[in-house]
């Protein structure tokens, strides 16, 4: 067992039965922002760091806390000097770690937020949500931008569109190379790497939680130009969607890492410190309804009035946007405050722990429906062909997988 990296206490971390006492997995871009969320709350403690890369020592002590660089060192540890475990951890790791680090925490009854997307398969994935529940843990599931005031508002919003048909949307831009020098696992599909799994997988979560379940997909990868080093030839750059929810409503979506272009979910709400803010980004997505269109994240809604005549056809003006009508008003982006959706999650993962809220707002069962669409994207990738997406149902749990971990 390698010895914890001891540093003084942070004044906010001092023990008491009030409060829940936070491990942080990872190091890395996430990882630090969830921590100093977590110091940020007098009802939560930073216990430690685990990290074993070369950035864990000084994000360790920038935080003032202990650093172990494995989860067996940490439990060790606590055993060790009959300390409790953890209440709570944050999963913020590559995605190809997170079925046995999940498993681990689970085993002995540490609630957990974890990082999209919970596991490489989809089999993998069911078998880590039946684990948790198995052993009364529970599981959030780290997708954040539901937690983002712009889409609350589009969410309430959606009423005034009527008939929900169509939707068009974009996450497009160019990830620098250094991007993928510092973490290679990102340039390795095998690892969880390229955008599909990266960033498009946020996306469709989104989409299905605005629109409901989407039952069918058929993707064209978009044309390759990393071609300088490293691994960028086995990852994807992004791919051109076209899909088709259970509700009936089609759409498109676009979603690149490598060409130039501020549409994308960061650069528009502002939530992101790495992208930077552009407020006159509008139209990311497009919801389109029998009553009116509404687009995001400049939140206008586009509405039509008419009068139909017994004797004559339908007259249709221009499309005007409105979002101050009287009887149908749209938040403005001047609103909204600098959205901080990884506290509003991380303050309802508290409310889950100590029974204030019970309704997990991004479940298991949501992320693997977001993975179970990425499974159909791949598929009609490697076809050519549209694909339906499976239903949780036919997934089969890995017994095996799950009888590893009890201890």
């Amino acid at each position: 067992m390698n010895p914890p990296c001891y540093v003084t206490p942070h004044p906010s971390s001092i023990r008491g039965p009030e409060k829940i006492s936070f491990v942080v997995i990872g190091a890395g871009l996430i990882g630090p922002r969830h921590a100093a969320h977590v110091l940020d709350r007098p009802d939560c403690e930073l216990f430690a760091i685990v990290d074993h890369s070369a950035k864990g020592p000084l994000v360790a002590q920038q935080l003032n806390t202990m650093l172990f660089q494995n989860l067996d060192d940490l439990f060790a540890h606590c055993d060790a000097n009959l300390l409790n475990y953890p209440a709570a951890a944050i999963v913020a790791t590559p995605n190809h770690t997170h079925v046995r680090m999940g498993m681990q925490l689970a085993a002995r009854g540490i609630h957990m937020l974890m990082e999209k997307p919970l596991a490489p398969s989809p089999s993998e994935c069911k078998s880590l949500i039946a684990y948790c529940h198995a052993k009364n843990v529970t599981l959030l599931v780290g997708h954040h931008r539901r937690f983002n005031p712009y889409i609350i508002a589009t969410k309430d919003h959606l009423y005034k569109l009527g008939q929900l048909v169509a939707i068009q949307g974009t996450w497009t831009l160019c990830k620098p190379p250094a991007y993928f020098l510092e973490k290679p696992w990102r340039s390795s599909t095998a690892l969880g790497g390229g955008t599909l799994l990266i960033n498009l997988i946020h996306d469709l979560d989104l989409l299905q939680y605005l629109l409901g379940p989407i039952e069918k997909v058929y993707a064209e990868l978009l044309t390759k130009q990393r071609t300088d080093s490293g691994h960028h030839d086995l990852v994807d750059e992004g791919a051109a969607l076209t899909l088709r929810f259970e509700n009936g409503c089609c759409g498109t979506f676009i979603c690149s890492d490598n060409v130039t272009s501020p549409f994308l979910f960061e650069a528009g709400t502002g939530e992101n410190p790495t992208v930077p803010f552009n407020d006159s980004i509008a139209g990311f997505y497009r919801i389109f309804g029998s009553h009116g269109t509404l687009s995001v994240p400049d939140l206008k809604l586009y509405h039509q009035e008419h009068e139909l005549h017994q004797e004559s056809s339908l007259q249709l003006p221009s499309p005007s946007p409105s979002p101050n009508v009287k009887d149908s008003p749209i938040h403005r982006m001047n609103d909204f405050k600098k959205p901080q959706p990884f506290a509003l999650q991380l303050e309802h993962f508290v409310n889950l722990i100590t029974g204030a809220e019970t309704a997990v707002k991004c479940s298991g069962d949501d992320a693997l429906r977001a993975l179970l669409c990425i499974e159909a994207v791949v598929k009609s990738i490697e076809t050519g062909l549209p694909q339906y997406v499976d239903k949780i149902d036919q997934i089969d749990l890995d017994f095996d997988l799950m009888n590893q971990f009890d201890v």
